[in-house]
């Protein structure tokens, strides 16, 4: 028996599916001061090497992060000076004295630093736990955050891709554009108070969309997180998205969705801001390394870079994320 067959050669892991050397230099984003990414997920300081050794790679200074109140404690006395983060309830608790328990969350995180409250309100939220963000229910957290002069974000809408396989049954999960008027009943109650609306507004799809919600509130911004999202999406209408892109350059803020597991090391890390700084900052084209489980095998998406000019870069990168964070007090 061959060596071939005895040793079959174990397939690509479904990160690097194209063989991009990750550790190869790429120089730092041309960006004056700090670079931030807005929207992370770094879930325990046992995860932080990896997670730095990557973002020192790639040229990524501080997280606006998302973990369990009781992971914040230790990262930030390790890390906090690269580090800040942003309210979430205990995940998994919903039952019981939910809104209660989330108030006191609100208020450690907040005595821990925290200046932003995430609220998921994606259609799973709505169909298999009942919420509605405009609901009387969760009023008080809004409140609670309006009172604190806290950021709000928020996760409303998922892919198209999902709409069209996952949420068919809209008697239980609601179209698309019952979520978007659920979420603007909220937003035309909050204008003063910084809203960042994550995932391009949960719509990359439809810019036109997004397009009127920045137009209807001022107080909105943007985060371009989520790596496969983003790379399938941007990359399909290119050209509308880099124009969208430079008319918008003062309302996006750059953001991975980077998440954290046991068992993502460097390489899975660094995929991730491989992608995202293609994307964004250079005209490359050619296949994913990652793997998208949305679209067939045949059908895998080509990025196609958007080479934003300089000065919106510098804005995505360091000035929106610093403008909103001097607006609740976290920086001078």
């Amino acid at each position: 028996m061959s060596d071939t067959l005895s040793n079959p050669v174990p397939p690509p892991p479904d990160y690097n599916r194209t063989g991009v050397d990750f550790r190869r230099p790429m120089p730092r984003p041309k960006v004056r001061g700090t670079v931030y990414d807005f929207h992370s997920h770094l879930h325990a300081l046992r995860h932080a090497d990896a997670w730095f050794a990557s973002a020192d790679h790639y040229g990524i200074d501080v997280f606006l992060t998302m973990c369990q109140l009781e992971e914040a404690m230790g990262l930030q006395r390790v890390w906090g000076n690269r580090l800040h983060f942003i309210a979430v309830p205990k995940w998994g608790e919903w039952e019981g004295n939910l809104i209660d328990r989330w108030l006191t969350r609100i208020e450690g995180f907040y005595n821990i630093g925290s200046r932003i409250v995430k609220f998921w309100f994606a259609p799973p939220a709505i169909g298999d736990r009942k919420w509605r963000l405009d609901s009387d229910m969760f009023r008080p957290l809004i409140e609670e955050a309006r009172g604190r002069k806290m950021a709000i974000m928020t996760h409303v809408g998922d892919p198209e891709t999902w709409y069209r396989s996952k949420y068919t049954d809209t008697a239980k999960y609601g179209t698309r554009d019952e979520h978007y008027r659920m979420w603007e009943n909220v937003l035309a109650d909050y204008r003063e108070q910084p809203w960042i609306a994550a995932h391009m507004a949960g719509n990359p799809e439809d810019l036109t969309r997004v397009q009127r919600l920045l137009d209807r509130y001022p107080n909105l911004y943007l985060d371009c997180s989520a790596t496969r999202w983003m790379v399938r999406e941007i990359s399909a209408h290119r050209d509308e998205a880099r124009d969208f892109f430079i008319r918008n350059q003062d309302r996006i803020l750059f953001g991975t969705d980077q998440v954290s597991q046991d068992e993502r090391g460097f390489e899975f890390l660094a995929s991730r801001l491989w992608c995202h700084r293609k994307l964004w900052e250079t005209a490359f084209i050619g296949p994913t390394p990652i793997h998208d489980p949305d679209l067939p095998e045949d059908q895998q998406p080509t990025i196609r870079g958007l080479c934003l000019p300089d000065e919106c870069l510098q804005k995505m990168y360091h000035d929106n994320p610093e403008k909103v964070l001097r607006a609740v007090g976290v920086i001078a």
